[in-house]
């Protein structure tokens, strides 16, 4: 009972205390989700704008060196000059090497910058950020195969070169040709990709990935992401083929194992993407970070929840274990101690409310009680004393008649000493209980006193458990059903009659039948029986009494249960609890 109240108490609790809790940290959890993936996207095109604005460095530096040769018509000349391999004069070589130094200048500003070219349409050399180099032995970076491979519609391109193939010093080059704005020819920039990818990794967190990636969906760099070549094709084939990107956006992807915030820019002149990827997890983590006091919080008041239940809860119950000891005193006619605390609480109001009206009405109480007990124990005792002058009757009437006989064997003797034991077991304390064992002794004696009535008109005999012969029961128990089984189940029978007691032991409960193949009765018979039985104001005797007396004695069991069948004979039996009988030696030893 009591862990019971502690649950439901605790339960009521976790109500109050805990769900508004848990519905703080839902609504936390949604908000920090929230934050957490718009800074996500801030973050993925924060990184995105400083690659971008890396870039457009060198990528700006290409258009001025485009507008600087195309613009200015001595430039033009010397270059002419220099690709034809003419002399040059003092002044042509001073302002030709004032070029060469413009464009290394732009290849150590920037150290994922590797070289610089110019080259004009129609000649077998080109102008680098070092020196003039020949087309046929030095085109080393693969450049003048993306210029040549250009469509003539476009004014710059993107693409990803390899040299040294099949050699150690194998490696991938980015290769950017813009066309010249007036004459025919392009400027070309070689960009080292594993410094590009080292800037490229300073501008991301952790939990992230920076790519560059061509219209075809070819990887040119990447930073953050070992898997870069495999998660690239999957982002080409499912956003990039096709589409074009005017803007930043984000999509949610997955990768294999893996569950990212995609942000991706279109960068125009030449065109290629930027894109960047930020894992979950990072979010995850981050909300750890965050839920993990809620969650202490909780778990120190799911503890708090747990220790007021158990309080008031221990509380509650000593209390209402006081009131019962003080009701139990004041029942037992002991001296009712009133609580030594103060009045703290409800129960301690109630506590001595219920005290004061226990105390002024416990005495009427008590005699209410000693009264109903007496008026039980003289009805019972009457109920009992009704049997004996109906039978003694009978048995003088017996006495009288073998009297007269004059023809003393013994017999007249030996009626008179049972009827002397009879009397004397029928006189004593009815609430003084007997074995079952002395109930059939009694009850031997009163059927050998019948035979001397009826002779050998009947046979008694008796099936009794052993295990059943200790038990606890009250006088008088069977007479009344043996004597109504003589005295109206035999009358008019033309057979020998048989009368069986039988006493079983079932569990908890002696089981007690009592079966003669007398008369019997109809069922009209029958149910006027059980009338005049069930009638408490009925006068008769007998049955009625029996079942007076197993009713008062074992409440909340059934009385007598009659079943007969008209010249076949009639079953009476009952159940009573079993209780081992005490006798006086057990009594007196305790």
């Amino acid at each position: 009972m009591k862990r019971k109240f502690f649950f439901k108490r605790m339960w009521y609790f976790v109500l109050v205390m805990l769900i508004p809790t848990l519905l703080l940290v839902a609504v936390i959890t949604q908000m920090t989700y929230r934050n957490q993936t718009r800074q996500m996207v801030q973050t993925n095109r924060h990184s995105i704008e400083i690659a971008r604005s890396n870039i457009s460095l060198v990528l700006d530096s290409i258009m001025t060196q485009n507008n600087y040769i195309t613009g200015m018509t001595r430039t033009s000349m010397v270059l002419n000059k220099a690709l034809q391999r003419q002399d040059l004069s003092y002044t042509d070589s001073i302002y030709l090497r004032s070029l060469v130094s413009s464009l290394n200048s732009m290849v150590n500003s920037y150290d994922y910058v590797e070289m610089v070219y110019i080259y004009l349409d129609g000649y077998d050399r080109a102008l680098s950020s070092s020196n003039l180099v020949n087309l046929s032995t030095d085109d080393l970076n693969g450049w003048y195969g993306v210029y040549q491979a250009m469509p003539e519609d476009e004014r710059t391109c993107i693409a990803l070169t390899q040299i040294n193939v099949g050699m150690p010093s194998e490696r991938n080059q980015i290769v950017v040709c813009s066309r010249m704005l007036s004459s025919k020819g392009c400027v070309a920039v070689i960009l080292n990709v594993e410094h590009l990818e080292e800037m490229l990794n300073l501008v991301i967190s952790d939990n992230q990935a920076l790519y560059m990636m061509d219209h075809d969906g070819h990887l040119l760099a990447s930073a953050g992401d070992p898997d870069a070549e495999a998660n690239i094709q999957a982002l080409y084939g499912q956003y990039f083929a096709g589409q074009e990107v005017s803007d930043t956006l984000e999509q949610n992807f997955q990768f294999s194992d893996q569950h990212v915030m995609l942000s991706w820019k279109q960068y125009d002149s030449p065109s290629f993407y930027i894109i960047s990827a930020a894992d979950y997890s990072m979010i995850l983590k981050n909300l750890g970070n965050r839920l993990t006091p809620m969650f202490v919080m909780m778990l120190v008041a799911l503890c708090v929840i747990i220790f007021l239940a158990y309080s008031n809860t221990r509380r509650s119950f000593d209390q209402i274990n006081l009131m019962l000891r003080m009701f139990e005193d004041a029942e037992a006619g002991r001296t009712v101690a009133r609580p030594a605390h103060k009045l703290k609480d409800e129960y301690d109001v109630i506590m001595n409310n219920i005290l004061t009206m226990f105390l002024n009405n416990s005495y009427l109480n008590i005699q209410l009680k000693e009264k109903q007990y007496r008026q039980q124990n003289a009805e019972l005792a009457a109920l009992q004393l009704q049997i004996n002058p109906h039978f003694l009757y009978n048995t003088l009437q017996t006495l009288d008649i073998e009297s007269r006989k004059l023809q003393d064997d013994g017999r007249i003797s030996a009626i008179v000493r049972y009827v002397s034991d009879i009397l004397k077991y029928s006189l004593t304390d009815p609430q003084k209980s007997v074995s079952l064992q002395e109930e059939l002794d009694y009850l031997k004696k009163y059927v050998e006193v019948q035979h001397y009535r009826f002779g050998d008109r009947f046979i008694a005999y008796y099936e009794v458990d052993d295990e059943a012969l200790d038990a606890e029961v009250f006088r008088l128990m069977l007479q009344p059903v043996v004597e109504n089984a003589l005295l109206h189940a035999m009358q008019g029978l033309s057979r020998r009659g048989y009368v069986k007691v039988r006493v079983r032991l079932l569990g908890d409960f002696l089981d007690l039948h009592i079966i003669d193949n007398g008369t019997g009765m109809t069922p009209e018979e029958l149910a006027a029986l059980r009338t005049r039985i069930a009638d408490r104001n009925s006068r008769s005797i007998g049955l009625t009494n029996l079942d007076r007396r197993l009713r008062l004695r074992y409440p909340g069991l059934d009385g007598l249960r009659i079943c007969s069948i008209k010249n076949f004979g009639t079953s009476v039996s009952f159940r009573i609890p079993y209780k081992k009988c005490r006798n006086d030696s057990d009594l007196s030893g305790q």
